[in-house]
């Protein structure tokens, strides 16, 4: 069963716009990831103990 987006008012997306999306939050998250572990190594994010 399909769903009637038109009613919503929003429009489907193609592959290759679902990806291009979908990719550039891959790559934004990844970069946070990685910002955080590097910041983790330095000793900047965790408590002296």
């Amino acid at each position: 069963m399909k769903t009637d987006m038109s009613a919503y008012g929003v429009t489907e997306l193609t592959p290759q716009e679902a990806s291009a999306t979908s990719g550039g939050w891959l790559w934004t998250i990844v970069a946070v990831l990685a910002g955080l572990a590097a910041s983790i190594a330095a000793g900047g994010l965790l408590p002296k103990s």
